[in-house]
């Protein structure tokens, strides 16, 4: 880097660090910025640093500056950075140089020399550091994510560093990190959280110790940070935290508290996905999500919840992500979710034996100069805006989304649907199943004109064909009525992608060996209080 670019990069620094909403807390299920009482949704990426190497990967690919850039570029307001416990406890002070030398793989020490010559005679924890402080450069905040204890590939459930007391689980030692962690970022105007520890599970996970240690880990980054989230996970993978409805955690600070939870296609078994019924397993997936941990963000006391791993295959070759995404993408808009994907790195420097491997479910390529997914910044639009405000005295609306493929349903000057970015919207009224949907703030309605033809906006809400109603397992087929009683659903048409009616898809509730995609006929009313 030259000293221009140098002074700039410390100018840019300077003039984000002072706009953060910093601190923040909860009020219920939100999370909102101190001093304005405003929400503030995480729409975050998940960067690996807690492998062997112990350094952010794609420092071999391109400059620290380009990279903290582009996970602005890409929509992301926050980073969920993970490290391996022992990256401070045991290796603090020693150089990345070192740690890579030990590694043996010499082309990776050339090419980070290349992009980032002055990372590799830093210590660890300078490096993580500057991770840290160039994100902030460009306005991004940071979740400080301890992943592991010993660094490495996560997660089995034999590999030791599952639960407190295993052998790389040393209890001692993990309040160590987390209370020098909680030190030295303290007051990092960007780091607005810590996580205690990724993805509990093993043979030796029981609720006794989870409330114990969580408690105590809680308490001590409290202590010593009293502005940070503190961010939970569960059991059994961070997919379980049902035990709290029959015990709460107890801590005396529950407007720093947000827990967290995973999702993938794989969750319990991603074959389900091509072997039964999409909205079954659809259905089945979010009762299950429900049940385990985002019944917290309703009922008499409500929290947030952060779905701080989910993810897909960006090269679109697992059918069974594909489904997924769509499943998940509708339920996060619906609920407007805090949520951090996995993953934004596109290769890293050495993983399972293997030098130099790409990441399928990473945003960028493996050079990390463009999008895996084409279509990722569409499919990710809506579900970056944030759609719901508990300070709004708006009345709700809604958004027609059509979760497939991440449009938005817009009406143009002809007064014909057609899909959009997400980045602005038309809205409409629906209240429940038999009314009209409603273009708000017009006398219109949407009129289906019969089997292959794109709905029309009318004026004729009373008709049969003006009544609409949500039908299947999952709620996102609208259902409307043909001149012969027939039902007919909402479809994004492939071919012309316009929208039409068609015959509804596999909507049965004991049509168990209909196996055709039904997603093209997913529409989600999102309710909204954003807009008036």
């Amino acid at each position: 880097m030259s000293k221009t670019s140098f002074l700039l990069w410390c100018l840019l620094a300077i003039f984000t660090s002072c706009c953060y909403s910093m601190p923040l807390s909860v009020q219920k299920r939100w999370i909102i910025d101190d001093a304005t009482g405003k929400r503030v949704k995480l729409h975050c990426a998940h960067w690996v640093a807690h492998a062997k190497p112990m350094l952010a990967e794609g420092l071999n690919k391109m400059p620290l500056n380009d990279i903290a850039a582009n996970v602005a570029k890409a929509g992301f307001n926050c980073v969920r950075l993970s490290y391996a416990t022992y990256m401070f406890t045991r290796h603090a002070n020693q150089t990345v140089r070192h740690t890579f030398s030990t590694l043996d793989i010499p082309e990776m020490v050339t090419a980070i020399d290349k992009h980032n010559p002055t990372i590799l005679n830093m210590t660890h924890l300078e490096a993580y550091e500057a991770v840290v402080d160039a994100l902030g450069a460009h306005g991004v905040m940071v979740l400080i994510d301890n992943h592991v204890s010993l660094p490495k590939w996560c997660c089995s459930k034999e590999d030791q560093n599952g639960f407190f007391g295993d052998r790389h689980f040393n209890t001692d030692e993990w309040i160590q990190g987390l209370a020098f962690i909680a030190h030295h970022f303290k007051g990092k105007r960007n780091v607005f959280a810590m996580d205690l520890r990724n993805e509990l599970r093993g043979s030796r996970q029981n609720l006794p110790d989870w409330y114990k240690y969580v408690t105590q880990g809680a308490k001590t980054i409290h202590e010593i940070s009293p502005d940070f989230l503190v961010v939970i996970s569960g059991i059994s993978f961070d997919n379980d935290l049902s035990f709290l409805k029959n015990k709460a955690l107890g801590l005396n600070f529950t407007n720093k508290i947000v827990y967290e939870s995973h999702i993938y296609s794989f969750s319990g078994d991603s074959k389900k996905w091509n072997l039964q019924p999409v909205n079954w397993v659809c259905h089945s997936v979010l009762q299950t999500l429900h049940s385990q941990s985002s019944f917290l963000l309703s009922g008499d006391n409500p929290a947030p919840l952060l779905v701080s791993e989910f993810g897909y295959d960006m090269t679109g070759a697992d059918s069974a992500d594909n489904k997924y995404l769509a499943c998940v993408a509708a339920y996060f808009a619906s609920v407007d979710l805090e949520w951090s994907l996995w993953a934004f790195q596109g290769s890293y420097y050495y993983r399972q034996g293997r030098v130099g491997p790409g990441e399928h479910y990473g945003v960028m390529n493996d050079d990390w100069k463009s999008y895996r997914d084409p279509h990722f910044s569409q499919k990710f639009q809506l579900l970056q805006r944030m759609v719901q405000d508990p300070n709004s005295k708006a009345s709700k609306s809604h958004i027609m989304f059509h979760p497939l493929t991440g449009y938005c349903v817009h009406v143009n000057n002809t007064n014909t649907l057609v899909m959009g970015n997400c980045k602005t919207n038309r809205l409409w009224n629906f209240e429940g199943n038999g009314s009209p949907i409603r273009l708000m703030d017009s006398a219109l309605c949407l009129k289906a004109a019969g089997e292959g033809l794109p709905p029309t906006l009318s004026e004729d809400c009373l008709s049969p064909q003006s009544s609409w109603k949500t039908v299947s397992m999952t709620g996102l087929h609208l259902a409307t009525l043909d001149k012969k009683g027939g039902l007919l659903c909402l479809e994004r048409d492939s071919n012309t992608s316009q929208i039409v009616t068609n015959k509804c898809i596999c909507i049965g509730d004991d049509d168990s060996l209909c196996l055709d995609n039904p997603q093209s006929q997913w529409f989600k009313l999102v309710p909204t209080n954003m807009f008036s």
